[in-house]
């Protein structure tokens, strides 16, 4: 005689069932923190490769940082000969990257990186593009902000005598802060609540203008 074949009965359906949906909710819950994560990573990771870019452009240029210009290659077409990949200049969380639009990352006319770099306007860089600016003269260089994320802004530079600096950069691109890209090389998150303007200054005397 041949076994019966054992079917699962409702009650074992209906346990399947529930498992199956508490797992699913679970899923939904957590996926979007880990993703979040998961490009929270690649950008640290990228900001690190550009810190690594600037640090080596500054050992072929007697320690000089680029310079905040106007009328002379910028900093993203500078570092570019230091970097394996120009990808790097495109954040996971930047929804605009010159990787989705098909623009020139290391245009001159404009910045299509989704980053901004330190436009040393307490030192006078703005006014006067000869300003010079070495690591070594820097006392606190894993203090002072060198590059972040922007916002919705096509500038080169974290000007405060533009006076839009509270809208150029985005604070929160991941979870609750954005990552920072220090004048040391190192990079970093920082929670909204822990960012302060004043980590972009070199000259600690300097008055930031009011947006």
């Amino acid at each position: 005689m041949k076994p019966r074949a054992h079917g699962f009965t409702l009650i074992e359906l209906l346990v399947t069932m529930s498992i199956i949906a508490v797992l699913a909710i679970l899923v939904a819950r957590i996926a979007p923190g880990a993703l979040s994560r998961s490009k929270e990573t690649i950008s640290l990771n990228n900001l690190r490769q550009i810190g690594i870019a600037f640090q080596l452009y500054a050992a072929d240029n007697d320690g000089r940082l680029p310079q905040r210009v106007t009328t002379s290659d910028k900093w993203p077409f500078l570092l570019n000969e230091y970097l394996k990949t120009p990808k790097v200049y495109a954040d996971p969380s930047d929804t605009e990257s010159y990787l989705i639009n098909g623009e020139d990352p290391l245009s001159n006319s404009s910045n299509h990186t989704s980053y901004i770099m330190n436009g040393y306007n307490d030192l006078g860089a703005f006014s006067d593009e000869t300003v010079i600016i070495k690591i070594a003269n820097i006392a606190t260089p894993s203090q002072v902000i060198l590059a972040a994320i922007q916002l919705n802004s096509s500038n080169f530079y974290m000007d405060f005598e533009e006076g839009n600096h509270a809208s150029v950069l985005n604070k929160t691109a991941y979870r609750d802060g954005s990552v920072y890209l220090f004048t040391d090389g190192s990079s970093r998150f920082l929670k909204q609540d822990e960012y302060e303007d004043r980590l972009w200054l070199i000259n600690p005397e300097y008055q930031i203008p009011t947006p």
